[in-house]
């Protein structure tokens, strides 16, 4: 008898068993048993550990029992084992899935399987006592684009999994043939992700194995060979207009009472479609519960008209809009579909004879099509219209039949044509001890900006983080899809959250909000860490982890835990992850790519960085005591190196780390940052040594991220030094750079800056608060803002005529506010300016429906940039082509892929641009007929240094209005022109109308079948 192997397999069975019930295993071995031990492993856990004793000489079975636990739900792993008298180690391990996972439970029950748009449904629910129940209500067509948002079985179990250390199968289930787990004792302890420790033998021999070509895969194998006992695996006369068309309908919760019990209420919106219902519940006592099954209700009506517009288009532009109407009734009907219009566009007209212009004429009231539809089917017509008025305008269609009829009303997107421009100008008003504030506002609009695109409004409010606080969704216009950038919907709600509280004016809202953003923003920042405890700016994409990105997070995630659950270990592994890459001189390197230049590297060699990554440990004070050695080390790198740095940048994040850790050498450092200080019209603060060209360069007139961060940290260096007066300057220059919602540059100057201006905000008091704030502009228009104690924390925004150009602001009273001017504009001409070549070309490859784009950039100034954004915007009607995405993202160039606006706008994140330009290429398809197109822009921009960006505007081919027309709507010289746009295959009316029997053949087929 083989040595390898001395009692039979208990895994030649497949076991099951639920929860709270005893497991019985019996072991059969091929020789005599004194004794057997066994341990039960559920989720990496040792949960039972026990040793059986054979009471009869010469016998050869034993029984195992223990009682099947939670705890070691979904798969329990027994290890079975016995020493020989020889001292060798015998054992065997085996599997036990458990059923009954899940200690709560949910039932759902809707009212009605079918309802028609606007009307009332109830739906009941039944879980444990006292539970928190979650409910979804979506609209089945979005979960057909994308699926795997909702929680499964599948999910909590595969989480679960993820706890046990041990080999994983290859397959979810295992095959049901026998199949041995391990040849030899030591590989039952090591793939059963355990370990022993014995004096005994624990055999480690592994024969060979010789493959025959008669043995059959599992696959093979047919069903009639199967064990038997196998288990499975898991119209009236006032037609009501729809104009409610939501993709989520419900997302809600309820709380079941003593009886287990709960019940909503709700209308179902006005879209044609079924409506996927689901529900979850939870309780502290039962943990989680989830629907075996999602509900659906069917919303429908006999005679309905269905619309598709795209997600938005430009203002000029030509635009077909497709209207399908669909007659379920058992006779053909005649319907009149009429197009309102309220002002908001222009019908095409073709009637000055030109082909490709629209003739202006006066406004048409509306445009009536007759449309003859057979009974359970569907016919399409369309309207072509010329968007002029800017926002959502009025869609309203009416088809009206003698059985039947419906109206539906949906919104369009009208843009401006180009890019729009944000500015704002906010002062700190202050009169605590003045009796008055005066400053006139001239508004840098140029003469060249798109017409009517102006937004121009005023706004006041009493507290020094009242912008922030109202708008920390969208504190900053850039976007945020990195590890750093997603911070920010983290960090902001933090410091919030403090400021509010030691001020005694947190609200429940206020509170509520902030920390459903903390806890989304720590929940996704997560998905960044890597699995040796470091974090990084895009998680497994990276090749290691950041010094910055880590020190940043376990600094953040500290601060986070007074408000919600925070893993104490996540912390911990990142701050032991810092300490192991502390090189021997005491210095943190940057071990991950450089984003940030400023603060990773550059002259400085990492001073700057070493500085930052000191003070995540000393902000860390749980963890002071265990890595004192560590922080000793970086301070004494501190001080060694940073008088011999000339870089205010360096100078102004060290000099806080010295104050932070009070050491003698902080007086020094701050006396060098005094000297590197600017000082104008009663403002305070600290700039980057500037480029040669910067002075002719518009955008570094802007604000700039680099500079905001370094006076961020000198406010923070006088607040520790208690010059809380001699710091309202740098408060006045920090306030005069905010954006219009509050936020700054881009996310780190913003999460530094707001931090320094909530510790500020805690030292300056306003006494009395009774301000007034007059705005005058134009010839005799006047806005009074009034702020008091009692609407402090509410910002007043007031819009203001498109002409205005120019303000002037008088406050009295007393007390502080923060007065601003905010404006936007478009612009649809190239960026002065330009630091990054930037060449977008339309490809040979493209036709009238599909678009290729190749897009060249390179820095023009530099060796390298820092991380940077090339924002790519589609042409209107058209929308990304997602299945070429994964050529782009195995680039090593592209880190990280975004999409907006209904997939109408690319952004394309860079480590970093160099000289040598690089060449990614965009594909999209035209999903909506539009024609005239104005041109769109293609950005590119420093993430960290916004002078440097570039803008250039380009356009798809060619296509006129008789491209759209049906033949109803065209003259004859669109009748006999050819179009202007050629294209393989079929005309582009043509495959339009394909597309509309399409969508009418498809509809008619989802319905019926659900």
């Amino acid at each position: 008898m083989s040595k390898r192997r001395e009692f039979d397999s208990p895994s030649e069975m497949r076991y099951y068993f639920q929860v709270n019930r005893d497991v019985e295993i019996q072991v059969n071995s091929t020789e005599s048993l004194q004794y057997i031990s066994y341990q039960v492993i559920g989720r990496g856990d040792v949960i039972v550990a026990s040793t059986v004793q054979i009471p009869n000489a010469g016998q050869r079975t034993a029984i195992v029992r223990f009682l099947a636990t939670y705890a070691m739900a979904p798969t329990a792993r027994v290890i079975v084992q016995f020493i020989k008298d020889g001292g060798e180690v015998i054992a065997d391990v085996v599997d036990i899935e458990l059923d009954g996972v899940l200690q709560n439970y949910i039932k759902m029950d809707v009212s009605r399987d079918e309802a028609e748009p606007d009307t009332p449904v109830d739906i009941s629910f039944e879980a444990k006592p006292n539970s928190y129940i979650g409910i979804t209500g979506i609209d089945q067509s979005v979960l057909l684009l994308k699926t795997g948002n909702d929680i499964t079985h599948k999910n909590v179990l595969d989480e679960l999994r993820t706890y046990d250390a041990g080999e994983k199968s290859d397959s979810a289930e295992r095959s049901m043939l026998w199949w041995p787990g391990s040849f030899t004792a030591h590989q039952v302890f090591d793939k059963s992700g355990a370990t022993i420790i014995t004096n005994g033998f624990v055999n480690d021999y592994e024969p060979s194995l010789f493959q025959r070509s008669n043995v059959m895969e599992d696959s093979e194998i047919s069903d009639n060979m199967l064990l038997t006992n196998s288990v499975d695996a898991d119209g009236s006369s006032s037609i009501k207009v729809r104009s409610n068309f939501p993709e989520t309908w419900l997302w809600d919760n309820v709380e079941a009472g003593q009886d287990g019990r709960a019940s909503l209420k709700s209308k179902v919106p006005d879209t044609i479609t079924s409506w996927v219902i689901s529900a979850f519940s939870i309780d502290s006592l039962y943990g989680l519960g989830l629907l075996d099954t999602p509900k659906k209700l069917k919303v429908f009506k006999p005679f309905f008209i269905s619309v598709d517009l795209p997600y938005s288009v430009r203002r000029g532009e030509i635009i077909a809009i497709p209207v399908v109407v669909f007659n379920y009734m058992r006779k053909d009907v005649t319907a009149d579909v009429t197009l309102e219009n309220i002002g908001q566009f222009d019908f095409a007209d073709y009637t000055n004879g030109n082909s490709n212009e629209v003739k202006d004429t006066k406004l048409e009231l509306y445009q009536r099509k007759k449309l003859y539809i057979k009974a359970n089917s569907g016919s399409t017509t369309s309207f072509l219209i010329k968007a002029k008025a800017l926002g959502h305008i009025s869609i309203k269609l009416t088809a009206n039949s003698p059985l039947a009829g419906d109206v539906i009303d949906k919104k369009l997107l009208v843009k401006p044509e180009g890019e729009t421009i944000y500015k704002n100008q906010a002062f700190f008003v202050d009169l605590r001890k003045e009796t008055s504030f005066e400053k006139n506002i001239t508004l840098d609009i140029p003469q060249n900006i798109v017409p009517d695109s102006e937004f121009i409004e005023i706004g006041a409010v009493g507290d020094i983080l009242g912008p922030s606080t109202m708008n920390l969704a969208s504190l900053i216009q850039m976007p945020f899809g990195c590890g750093e950038q997603n911070m920010l919907n983290f960090v902001p709600n933090i410091v919030v959250l403090d400021y509010l509280k030691n001020t005694r004016q947190l609200t429940t809202a206020i509170e509520t909000k902030s920390l459903k953003y903390m806890e989304t923003g720590y929940q996704q920042e997560l998905t960044y860490r890597r699995s040796d405890g470091s974090f990084s700016a895009f998680g497994s994409a990276d090749a290691s982890g950041s010094t910055w990105l880590t020190a940043y997070v376990v600094k953040s995630f500290r601060q986070a835990m007074p408000y919600i659950p925070v893993e104490e270990k996540i912390i911990l592994d990142g701050l032991q992850w810092l300490s192991n890459n502390q090189a021997n001189n005491g210095s943190f390197p940057e071990v991950g790519h450089v984003s940030h230049s400023d603060m990773q590297g550059g002259s400085s060699k990492g001073l700057a960085l070493t500085a930052y990554t000191l003070i995540a440990f000393l902000e860390n004070q749980k963890a002071t005591p265990i890595y004192r050695n560590t922080i000793n080390k970086a301070i004494d790198y501190v001080v060694k190196n940073f008088p011999g740095t000339e870089d205010p940048y360096v100078l102004a994040i060290c000099s806080y780390a010295l104050h932070l850790a009070n050491h003698p050498e902080k007086n020094v450092a701050f006396n060098l940052l005094e000297l590197k200080a600017t000082t104008s019209d009663e403002k305070k603060w600290w700039k980057r040594v500037g480029r040669a060209n910067d002075k002719q360069n518009p955008w570094a007139r802007e604000p700039n991220s680099v500079d905001i961060e370094m006076t961020a940290y000198a406010l923070l260096t006088y607040l520790q030094r208690e010059l809380v007066e001699d710091a309202l300057p740098i408060l006045h220059w920090l306030i005069s750079q905010q954006n219009e919602q509050g936020g700054f540059a881009s996310s780190q100057d913003t999460v530094i800056t707001l931090y320094a201006l909530s510790q500020m905000a805690q030292k300056v008091t306003p006494g009395s608060m009774r301000l007034s704030a007059t705005f005058s502009y134009m010839k005799s228009g006047q806005t009074e803002l009034k702020v008091t104690q009692d609407n402090a924390m509410v910002l007043q925004l007031v819009e203001l005529p498109k002409q205005t150009r120019f303000v002037n602001i008088k406050a009295t009273g007393t007390g502080f506010a923060i007065v601003k001017v905010s404006y936007r504009y478009n612009v649809n001409v190239t960026g002065a300016w330009p630091l990054f070549s930037l060449d977008p070309q339309v490809s040979k490859s493209s036709n009238a429906n599909f678009l290729q784009l190749s897009v060249c950039s390179g820095l023009l100034e530099g060796d390298e940039s820092n991380m940077a954004i090339m924002e790519v915007t589609l042409p209107s009607g058209y929308t990304l082509d997602n299945d070429a995405l994964p050529s782009l993202r195995v680039s090593n160039n592209i880190k990280r892929i975004e999409t907006k606006d209904g997939d109408s706008v690319v952004m394309l994140y860079f480590d970093k641009m160099m000289k040598k330009e690089y060449c990614p290429t965009i594909s999209a398809y035209r999903t909506h007929m539009v024609a005239k197109h104005k041109p769109v822009p293609v950005t590119m921009y420093d993430y960290y240094d916004q002078s440097r960006r570039a803008r250039v505007f380009y356009e798809p081919m060619v296509a006129s209005p008789c491209d759209l027309c049906e033949d109803a709507d065209c003259s004859k010289i669109c009748k006999t022109m050819p179009t202007t746009t050629e294209s393989s295959g079929s005309s582009p009316v043509r495959v339009m109308q394909l597309t509309t029997s399409v969508i009418v053949s498809v509809s008619i087929l989802l319905i019926q079948y659900y």
